[in-house]
């Protein structure tokens, strides 16, 4: 029965390490580092199913040297687990409050203050990881109607619209961070005259966020966000976002967005309807994570039982070194409970006098 839980729990890690491993968006969002506990899991599953061959064997042979290593590796292979899937659980913990990520992912974040209570959140090195995931789900969009759906589920789900917060976009120049850098060469691809890696898309490998430039002549269009194209082979259902700065001009002037890359219809609603998905994306993405590093820690008792069982199998005796089936319970004694005096008894015959003994000797012969 153990060996059978412990084949289901190889089973789930190697699948789960293998899809953690080769997800982009995991690696975008969490860091490569996520990249090697995924192919940790993997090697740990094999290794755990080769412990798992070596204890049915050393069981069946009663060989206490098997028993002993199956054991020692069991040790080995619960710290792994645990060290595993503790650091798939950490990187699933917010860096910042529940109530501060959702009021920053609006655009009125009163009563705090956009510069010194949310810009750390939204621009840190964890959200901009949660950012490099949207802008490539919504560039893949455009020649890939299962990304376009990504998107509106976690707008849908979210209550959401774009990643940022609506009508609050800031330029910022640093890069993003070499361990999940945004690689405009790797999306853009097609059929388009630009060169891979080119365009206003390429500008996103070395500059995390570039604001709607302003328009002159025109209502300010400040804090807006600015309005790329989708991929060159499109056949997504919604159109890049570029809105219009003055409905009474004519003709009317755009100016980029109001939303960080927004798809859908959820678009062209005024600004205060809905927040950026910034908080719902980190929220999903932990949620995809968390209740399987819990499932590898809660399994790693099956190594702990693993080493208990192979102790018990060490204790045991082998079954030619046990006493026969005719020798397991005492013979019957039959002057247990005899009132007899059996040391009275040999000695008045061994005192015998030899008149007495001839006489039964002679009695016994007739």
């Amino acid at each position: 029965a153990l060996c059978l839980l412990k084949s289901i729990q190889m089973a789930f890690m190697f699948g789960f390490g293998i899809s953690t491993a080769l997800e982009i968006k995991f690696h975008q969002a969490y860091g490569n580092h996520i990249k090697t506990v995924g192919i940790g899991l993997s090697l740990a599953s094999v290794f755990g199913a080769f412990n798992m061959w070596l204890g049915l064997k050393g069981s069946l042979q009663h060989n206490k040297f098997i028993l002993t290593l199956h054991a020692v590796f069991d040790a080995v292979s619960f710290i792994l687990h645990m060290y595993l899937g503790s650091e798939i659980l950490f990187v699933t913990i917010p860096e910042f409050e529940d109530s501060l990520r959702l009021k920053c992912s609006e655009n009125d974040v009163r009563p705090l203050d956009p510069v010194d209570d949310c810009r750390p959140y939204v621009q840190s090195v964890r959200t901009s990881g949660f950012q490099m995931v949207w802008r490539s789900y919504y560039y893949e969009s455009g020649r890939d109607p299962n990304f376009f759906q990504k998107v509106i589920d976690v707008q849908r789900d979210g209550q959401c619209c774009g990643f940022g917060p609506p009508q609050r976009c800031y330029d910022w120049d640093p890069s993003f961070p070499h361990n999940n850098k945004f690689d405009a060469s790797f999306y853009y691809t097609g059929t388009s005259t630009a060169a891979p890696g080119s365009g206003d898309w390429a500008k996103y490998s070395t500059v995390r966020q570039i604001c709607a430039p302003p328009v002159a002549g025109a209502t300010p269009n400040e804090n807006w966000y600015p309005s790329l194209p989708l991929s060159s082979e499109s056949t997504s259902d919604s159109e890049p976002c570029d809105q219009i700065i003055d409905d009474r001009e004519v003709p009317p002037r755009y100016g980029g967005c109001r939303y960080d890359f927004p798809l859908g219809t959820c678009k062209d609603l005024e600004v205060g309807i809905y927040n950026g998905c910034m908080y719902a994306l980190e929220n999903t993405m932990n949620a995809e994570l968390a209740p399987p590093s819990l499932v590898i820690l809660g399994l790693s008792v099956f190594q702990t039982l693993g080493i208990l069982a192979a102790c018990c199998f060490c204790w045991k005796r082998k079954q030619h070194d046990t006493f026969p089936d005719t020798l397991s319970n005492v013979p019957y004694d039959p002057f247990k409970n005899a009132k007899v005096d059996i040391a009275g008894a040999l000695e008045r015959k061994i005192h015998r006098p030899e008149h007495e003994k001839e006489g039964i000797e002679f009695m016994e012969e007739t």
